[in-house]
């Protein structure tokens, strides 16, 4: 019998038969294992009541346990079949889940000295624009063969008194504007316009003022200067510019950390359409401009 062929195959068969049921380890059993527990559960219900303002019936927790299930089962089956792979859609969501985790890993709250430097070295960004309180006179240069020389005989006659309100030009525009910014302004009348009624100081009318529709004469009657507002004021904004940024720079050096483990070879097309390789290692500075090793 120890030497049939039929024997011998058997034996084999039966050997490795023994050794696949040995290499059976927990967790290859654990990954054909689908546990629900309790706490899912409960945040099905209480997800449930906070949807539809009533507690789930069991019937309906049961329909939701096994929609739970569904997922898992598709999602275990489709990682097997590997369509997670080359997929771009999922490498995007899955970079932004580990983004959101080294968010929550690296939350942090600023220090009132950590705001106020940050407010001074972004000061522009945050400045109060200057505004100004004016009057305008429009000059339609359509209905007019010198609307600049109109401009300079009304000021004359508004310096003797002439009454502005039957001078000018009708249009749409807003003949006086109060406590406008510089940005509001220019959404009105240009950001030419703005800037020159901005720095206009209070007092008479002047003019000729250009805009993308005409010519203006402009008395300005209140002006605030522009001024980096204090803290206390600003403070909410000052802390969500503050805390984006802090999230991004950690996100980046989380990602400058991980990308030390990993090779990275770039192939370029060569100039005949051959691929040239370009290796940056952990070796290799990180703000080398792979392009460059490339074409060198």
């Amino acid at each position: 019998m120890l030497r049939e062929p039929l024997f011998h195959f058997l034996l084999i068969g039966a050997l490795l038969f023994v050794v696949f049921a040995l290499r059976q380890s927990p967790q290859t059993e654990s990954a054909n294992r689908i546990v629900v527990d309790a706490g899912q559960i409960e945040q099905l219900a209480a997800q449930f009541q906070r949807t539809w303002m009533r507690p789930a019936t069991p019937r309906e927790l049961d329909g939701l346990v096994e929609s739970l299930v569904r997922d898992e089962v598709y999602y275990r089956e489709a990682l097997a079949l590997g369509l997670d792979k080359d997929d771009p859609v999922m490498r995007r969501r899955m970079r932004q889940k580990l983004e959101f985790i080294f968010e929550d890993l690296t939350a942090e709250t600023p220090t009132e000295e950590q705001l106020s430097v940050y407010l001074e070295e972004n000061s522009d960004y945050f400045r109060i624009e200057p505004r100004v309180s004016f009057q305008q006179l429009y000059l339609n240069p359509d209905n007019r063969v010198d609307p600049v020389g109109d401009a300079a005989r009304l000021l004359v006659s508004l310096e003797e008194g002439a009454s502005p309100a039957t001078a000018g030009d009708p249009s749409l525009l807003p003949s006086e504007l109060t406590r406008a910014s510089t940005s509001e302004i220019a959404r009105s009348f240009g950001r030419e316009f703005a800037d020159e009624v901005s720095k206009m100081p209070p007092g008479g009318w002047l003019g000729p003022v250009y805009s993308g529709l005409g010519v203006h004469v402009v008395r300005v009657t209140h002006r605030e200067e522009g001024r980096l507002p204090e803290l206390a004021e600003v403070r909410p904004i000052v802390e969500r510019e503050w805390l984006a940024k802090r999230r991004q720079e950690l996100k980046d050096l989380s990602y400058e950390r991980l990308r030390e483990g990993y090779e990275i070879v770039v192939e370029y097309p060569g100039a005949e359409g051959e691929a040239g390789g370009v290796t940056a290692s952990a070796d290799n500075e990180a703000g080398t401009p792979a392009g460059a090793q490339a074409s060198q």
